[in-house]
């Protein structure tokens, strides 16, 4: 997970401005978010970050940003850099565009279904030739901003007798036909529509003949004036939501004539015409960011009567749905993410196979899909990621693929492999079978593949051997001894490596539970559970009791420590200040880099005075603290102080992020993915006897 949930962009200052208004505000009984805080003022993309509350106890991260100037050329380096940096599950903008008259009333919210940049071809004699390349939306976004409700927000409003009066009179004097227009039903109904058209009659403001309804000369001078006067634009609308395709180009249009063009160019439904959404869909296309949304509040339809009247309202309407869609669809996924956010390990090497040890053989296949497929499913509630090399039907792999997916929760499946066609088309085949309908990421990691048909029993070690250096703990169910199973197990002993060996099935798994004695080693882990498959779906309990032991390091240094140096970034304050309490609250006294300074001295020979004095090391390690100089600066002399005997250090993953230095790297790490769980570590850490 990145920094944030949903980064948000705006093209304009006072979209902008809408934007962290309308966060803060929230919506019916969700507070929003609290305080904004500013992240790198002076640097060329500055961006707030804030914490949007739901009623319901769950949140979302969102950061803000935009560039300084509309248009593609301008918003593409800055959403870019910020998603990288940030990596957001879903990149995000709101703000305001030209509407369809024939779709949308001014006010109204566009919600993009598929974004292009209508300008994108060639002209030639004839005429310009359209290459457009459309990026759709996720359906789940599409279905969500279809079926979302507008009045609970708070530039909802419902409409008085005297608005619906000069609602009618402005499409009359904006030369539009009011019985068709989209917004009609919301400002008259049909009794309402008669009894309007009659009083503005006796009032001497519209004629009528027959079908044909006009403004006097009264009327023209009535609405002209009220135009004229409503220099703010409105404060309440009852505003829809219209899901169609958004069409972006590099200038701004007043002809009119730009939808007819669009419809022989070949997207006969165009909804909105704005300048940005075409970038925001392909940033998050060619950065493999699957979630992307764009709403735009409509100001204008585009044409010569264009003015910016219902700008500010459209600024702001557009943020509050995008904020709302953001609460729905995030705080889904948010649920799911506190699933997963009690595990402390990061990712999971699945091995095995059947034995042909057991009583029954026969029925081994069908022993290692049930028993995979739970195992697959318990990985991917615990919120760990699966590694596995090749799966196939009898091998333990490609049921814990299937457990892994069908779970619903699970997050990224490595499948690390030989590159040959054979392999190719069964990942193909294997894809096929799972289906689009899931939010698992495939990632494929790939390797030599064999050089003849005697070596390919080497070409997957090599892959298994790979997928091991990638893994925090090595799950073995079954597998043939003769096979690489073995070795592989081997290797991860020689390595230090945590091993979970289900023994019932036999084979290299019964081996490697044999060779360990688990009473000794590991007094506190009730290792008869290793013997029995109904044990399988505790699998990542052990796990995470194994890892956390491996943290633990033997009693040569100084126990218990008395002063213990926080090495954290600054947008992990929250967890430095939790880990300070708790370590305060046991007599050990923490130490923050620039607390230590001193106005006489140097910044870093102060820090690495601080940390010479400490006997505990514990790195904070996330995505800003691999992004921060000074943090690595820490890690660097702490790593070199612990590889002399001198000091203990604690890697402890705040984010799953991978670890950058390679000699930390090779360290006993876990996960701890909040404040309440990194002291919850750190408490049973201290605890030697555990």
């Amino acid at each position: 997970m990145g920094e944030v949930d949903a980064l948000v962009i705006t093209a304009l200052k006072d979209e902008y401005d809408a934007a962290r208004a309308a966060g803060s505000a929230g919506y019916a009984d969700n507070p929003g978010v609290m305080a904004w805080e500013e992240r790198e003022r002076e640097s060329t993309t500055p961006y707030l970050v804030g914490k949007y509350l739901l009623a319901d106890g769950s949140h979302m991260t969102v950061g803000l940003a935009r560039p300084t100037r509309m248009g593609s050329a301008a918003t593409a380096p800055v959403v870019s850099s910020l998603v990288e940096r940030l990596r957001p599950r879903c990149l995000a903008m709101c703000g305001v565009c030209a509407g369809n008259p024939a779709e949308v009333a001014l006010g109204d919210v566009v919600v993009a279904e598929l974004a292009y940049a209508y300008d994108e071809g060639r002209r030639t004699p004839d005429g310009f030739e359209g290459d457009h390349r459309q990026i759709p939306a996720q359906d789940v976004w599409v279905r969500a901003a279809q079926d979302l409700v507008t009045t609970d927000l708070p530039s909802y409003g419902e409409v008085s007798g005297t608005e619906a009066r000069i609602w009618l009179l402005e499409r009359l004097y904006a030369g539009d036909d009011p019985r068709r227009h989209p917004a009609r039903s919301r400002y008259l109904s049909g009794r309402s529509w008669v009894e309007q058209i009659q009083a503005l009659q006796s009032d001497g403001l519209v004629t009528r003949d027959g079908a044909a309804l006009s403004l006097t000369d009264a009327g023209y001078s009535f609405i002209e004036q009220a135009v004229y006067d409503d220099l703010n634009g409105p404060a309440k609308l009852p505003y829809a939501v219209a899901v169609g395709p958004m069409a972006s180009g590099n200038v701004v249009v007043k002809d009119g004539l730009t939808w007819d063009q669009l419809k022989r160019w070949g997207v006969r439904s165009v909804t909105g015409l704005e300048m940005e959404s075409a970038t925001i869909a392909h940033v998050a296309h060619r950065l493999n960011l699957s979630d992307w949304v764009v709403a735009k509040g409509v100001m204008d339809h585009a044409d010569p009567r264009k003015d910016d009247r219902y700008k500010r309202f459209a600024a702001r309407s557009s943020a509050e749905v995008l904020f709302k869609l953001l609460a729905l669809r995030m705080a889904t996924q948010r649920s799911r993410e506190q699933v997963r956010a009690t595990s402390r390990v990061r990712s999971v090497h699945v091995i095995g196979g059947v034995t042909g040890e057991t009583t029954y053989p026969d029925y081994e296949k069908s022993q290692v899909a049930h028993v995979c497929t739970q195992l697959g499913e318990a990985v991917a509630k615990a919120g760990a990621e699966l590694i596995v090399c090749s799966p196939f039907p009898d091998s333990a792999d490609l049921h814990t693929i299937i457990g892994y997916v069908q779970s619903g929760v699970g997050r990224v499946v490595h499948l690390h492999s030989p590159r040959h066609p054979r392999v190719a088309q069964n990942q193909k085949e294997l894809l096929e079978m799972l289906g689009t309908g899931h939010s698992v990421e495939i990632k494929n990691w790939y390797y030599p593949g064999p050089e003849d048909d005697d070596s390919w029993e080497q070409a997957w070690l090599l892959c298994q051997i790979q997928a091991l250096e990638e893994a925090d703990v090595l799950i073995s169910v079954g597998g043939r001894v003769a096979k690489t199973a073995n070795t592989l197990l081997h290797l991860a002993e020689a390595r230090g490596k945590p091993i979970v060996p289900f023994e019932f099935l036999g084979g290299a798994s019964r081996r490697a539970f044999e060779r360990r004695n688990w009473a000794g080693v590991h007094p506190g882990l009730d290792h008869s559970r290793l013997k029995d498959k109904e044990a399988v779906v505790d699998v990542m309990e052990i796990a995470e009791y194994l890892v956390t032991a491996r943290l633990r390091n033997p009693h040569n240094y100084r126990w218990p420590p008395t002063r213990a140096f926080i090495s954290r970034a600054s947008p992990d304050s929250e967890f430095a200040q939790a880990l300070e309490v708790q370590l305060s609250g046991v007599g050990i006294t923490p130490l923050i880099g620039e607390r230590e300074l001193r106005p006489d001295r140097m910044v870093k020979p102060t820090i690495e005075d601080a940390l010479l004095s400490a006997d505990l090391f514990i790195a904070l390690w996330s995505r800003s603290y691999a992004l921060s100089r000074f943090c690595y600066d820490e890690l660097e002399l702490a790593l070199r102080r612990h590889q002399v005997g001198e000091l203990q250090l604690w890697i402890i993953n705040l984010d799953g992020s991978d670890i950058v230095p390679p000699a930390a790297r090779k360290l006993p790490q876990t996960v701890a993915r909040s404040p309440h769980a990194l002291v919850a570590l750190v408490r049973e850490l201290l605890d030697r006897e555990r």
